[in-house]
């Protein structure tokens, strides 16, 4: 199974916005056979700049509740395990999918970033929360999209999200309304080291 997706190359941000609104794209298409969810990611892949290029994202495997996925840009590969919110509050939230990403890409040295989607506006002035069994982590937000808000954390989150069953991000929406995404960890730890050996 073939998706498209539109990368583009951010080189001054470490945080890749707008690959992730372009990945979170296809993966409305992937993770659905919902055509009116087709038709919603069309006007989101629209929206990038013609010079950005189009390449190719390959389904490599679907675990569980998680899928691995791989694409190719010239040099540039991009590997990533993914996996959509199960249930969201509140409700009037419920159709947009929050999206959980694992990505490797060599050619920037980074491997297993941990980040979200939530294909809604958030706070950007406070600290969410990502909570899985015991251990909590503090998140930062940039528009639509979350990571760690200390890096260096990610090994010690990834280790947490392979041992544990289910995660919990508590965010703020901009309008200052308490949200709630929970995903299953269910194929977590298949689809990632398939992401991993996808592009080593």
């Amino acid at each position: 199974m073939n998706i498209s997706y539109l990368r583009t190359g951010v080189a001054a941000s470490p945080r890749p916005t707008i690959l992730l609104a372009m990945l979170a794209a296809c993966v409305g298409i992937a993770l659905t056979s919902s055509a009116a969810m087709a038709q919603r990611a069309k006007p989101a892949a629209a929206a990038a700049p013609a010079a950005a290029g189009q390449g190719q994202a390959m389904l490599l495997e679907t675990a569980g509740k998680w899928q691995a996925f791989s694409s190719q840009q010239g040099r540039a590969k991009v590997c990533y395990a993914l996996s959509k919110a199960e249930t969201r509050l509140p409700a009037n939230l419920k159709d947009v999918e929050g999206l959980l990403f694992v990505a490797t890409r060599p050619t920037e040295g980074v491997r297993n970033e941990i980040s979200f989607v939530l294909n809604f506006d958030l706070k950007e002035d406070v600290e969410h929360q990502a909570l899985i069994g015991s251990e909590r982590f503090a998140l930062v937000a940039k528009g639509q999209n979350m990571w760690l808000k200390n890096p260096a954390e990610e090994p010690r989150m990834l280790d947490s999200l392979r041992k544990g069953s289910a995660l919990e991000i508590k965010g703020t929406s901009k309008r200052g309304n308490a949200t709630a995404d929970k995903y299953s960890l269910a194929g977590m730890n298949q689809a990632v080291k398939r992401a991993e050996d996808a592009c080593k």
